[in-house]
């Protein structure tokens, strides 16, 4: 079975390498790059079969080694442009570096879409939800009870947004 740490290793043998833009290239030429999902991802073969790379792992793993692989570490665009694959926008760290690396405006802006979305509940509704947790009732019992999520009822009791509620301990 081939893994990520495989197929990396086997594009440096094979003599692809990546240019201080973050371009990529094989020992013949600068390859054409494909975007998908706000990235750039190059193919190789591999044991007969096209296999494709994330342009930012392979200069992550260029830049790095094999560090890229343990247990907590992600490649980071430490820009934020996931589309920037220069030698020195790429870094290595944690998924919490990793999302601190977007700028604020727009981890702001996908919070409130995120919570946009949240069920809110009417100030009553809260007062009798904290008296249900209060009295005992299970969080899958509420959660069926007024048909929402136990990440929605975490939100409720461990943030004060919403007006007349208090935390839950």
């Amino acid at each position: 079975m081939k893994t990520l740490n495989d197929i990396l290793f086997e594009a440096k043998k094979k003599g692809y390498y990546v240019d201080d833009d973050g371009k990529v290239f094989s020992s013949k030429k600068q390859l054409s790059l494909r975007k998908a999902q706000n990235r750039y991802y190059f193919t190789i073969r591999y044991y007969g079969q096209r296999t494709t790379i994330s342009v930012h792992k392979f200069v992550g793993y260029l830049k790095y080694g094999d560090i890229i692989f343990n247990d907590g570490v992600v490649v980071r665009h430490l820009d934020g442009d996931s589309l920037n694959n220069s030698w020195e926008n790429i870094g290595i760290g944690t998924q919490s570096d990793n999302m601190m690396d977007i700028p604020q405006a727009v981890r702001i802006k996908k919070a409130i879409n995120a919570s946009s979305k949240r069920r809110r509940f009417s100030n009553d509704d809260v007062q009798q939800i904290i008296c249900d947790r209060k009295s005992g009732m299970t969080y899958q019992k509420i959660c069926e009870k007024y048909n929402t999520s136990k990440s929605t009822l975490s939100y409720l009791f461990n943030k004060a947004y919403y007006s007349g509620a208090s935390k839950i301990e």
